[in-house]
């Protein structure tokens, strides 16, 4: 059994410490991923193909494992998901082929599981208004790990061990939350939305390959459709999988948008820019030729910049309002990959543009689940949080389809992406980066600005 901490500061602690992996396994197999290319000899499309499907499986699981959370116990799945990361990572270490890789990659995807389900616990522990300010320190700590992934660059062995540890804390000190959702798990609603997400992954997928434009669309109207039932199936039951009545509020509908959006500003190129920074000049005639070491420092920037953004958020929201500030963050996110399409020729280029980026989306993160959490019912926390990291996260599962798309279609040889196609790439991002400026400007606060933005920029109190 395990004994839980008294005193909620240390749950905060604990699940900081849980974050801090967290951060540390998405860190690190960015930067692995171009080398692990390398020596199991594919391409840079199908690291893209990689990336795409771990967010596809985040962006499936996310929402199963929250109603489930919210249904039979936060720290339960918590533990469950654990469990399922560390398979994956063991897995990925074991591989010695591309499709053993994608599995592990596969299983792995249930990472993102966990920052919902810390949410619903904090909130469930700590209440609104503190649990809410608890939000912060678990991004800031998400990203710091992701420095240390960055810098260290620990082997896959390793990144197995992390999850391994979180769940042996989390077993032997979390305990967990007391309240219940009333309903069940429906069954075929999430039979349906696995369906339609994987066939809208496989349409991403095929574009530009030459089974040709007429499987594209098949698969695109088949996930329509599929889709289509599944909105069906969810206004009708009495315990929806997702209450997509939820998604189409005023109050949360431009929130569960620019989560999408976040996706795109965190994900959108970076397995992409990875492999542009990998590429051997002297044989492609672009490239910086950067060794895993090189890759790392040059996502130092963006890392810093977001843990930046994402502890100063709570200030500037004071300040500004919170949705100011999030317009702010998505037009100087679209600045810097323009500036990174527009100047990519050195590492020095690539510095301030990858940081201003990454200062947009630190903001975002921080910012989002806080507004999310004042505007959702308590028993919906976990699902209301997981639809938030399934939007964010289904835009990396997109942004990698069509960046591996784009990369195997623009090409300067069979194999071998030509430089325009990594250009569009960031054109592409620095475009739906921008989209989220007006979305940001269409919120409306859940009750008044005055006690959403005393809930973004309360400083942490010295137990949470």
């Amino acid at each position: 059994m395990p004994r839980p901490f008294a005193r909620p500061g240390a749950l905060v602690g604990l699940l900081v410490l849980v974050e801090l992996f967290s951060g540390t396994l998405q860190g690190a197999f960015p930067i692995l991923l171009p080398h692990l290319a390398t020596a199991l000899h594919f391409s840079a499309g199908a690291q893209a193909l990689v990336s795409g499907v771990n967010f596809l499986v985040a962006g499936v699981t996310v929402p199963l494992g929250s109603r489930l959370g919210d249904l039979l116990g936060h720290r339960r799945l918590l533990l469950a998901t654990l469990a399922i990361t560390c398979f994956g990572y063991v897995l990925s270490a074991a591989a010695r082929s591309l499709p053993l890789l994608l599995v592990g990659q596969a299983f792995a995807g249930v990472l993102s599981c966990w920052l919902p389900l810390e949410f619903a616990l904090l909130r469930d522990r700590l209440g609104e208004e503190r649990g809410g300010r608890a939000v912060g320190l678990l991004v800031g700590s998400l990203t710091l790990g992701t420095i240390v992934g960055d810098v260290a660059r620990p082997g896959l062995w390793v990144l197995a061990v992390l999850p391994a540890l979180s769940l042996l804390a989390v077993w032997a000190f979390a305990p967990e939350s007391a309240t219940r959702a009333v309903g069940r798990i429906d069954v075929p609603g999430a039979a349906l939305l696995v369906t339609g997400l994987g066939l809208m992954f496989g349409c991403f997928s095929s574009v530009g390959k030459s089974t040709g434009p007429l499987l594209t669309g098949a698969l695109f109207l088949g996930a329509v459709a599929v889709l289509a039932l599944f909105v069906r199936q969810e206004l009708r039951t009495h315990s929806p999988t997702v209450d997509v009545r939820m998604l189409a509020r005023r109050a949360t509908a431009p929130v569960f948008g620019l989560s999408f959006l976040l996706g795109v500003v965190l994900y959108g190129a970076q397995s992409p820019t990875l492999s542009f920074q990998a590429a051997n000049p002297h044989s492609v005639g672009y490239g910086l030729n950067a060794g895993s070491q090189l890759l790392g420092l040059l996502s130092l920037p963006a890392v810093l910049a977001a843990m930046i953004g994402a502890l100063t958020a709570h200030r500037l929201a004071l300040r500004f309002g919170p949705r100011s500030l999030l317009a702010t963050g998505f037009a100087i996110s679209a600045i810097g990959y323009v500036a990174i399409a527009a100047n990519h020729g050195s590492a020095a280029s690539f510095i301030a543009p990858s940081a201003i980026a990454g200062f947009g989306g630190g903001v975002g993160l921080s910012v989002l689940p806080g507004l999310l959490m004042r505007r959702m019912p308590a028993d919906q926390t976990g699902i209301g949080t997981g639809v938030y990291n399934t939007l964010k996260t289904l835009a990396g599962a997109a942004a990698g389809a069509v960046g591996a798309a784009a990369l195997d279609s623009l090409v300067l040889r069979p194999g071998v992406p030509a430089e325009s196609a990594y250009v569009t790439i960031w054109a592409g991002c620095a475009v739906l980066c921008a989209l989220g400026v007006p979305v940001a400007l269409a919120l409306r606060a859940s009750h008044d600005d005055a006690s959403e933005v005393s809930l973004l920029g309360s400083q942490p109190s010295p137990a949470a």
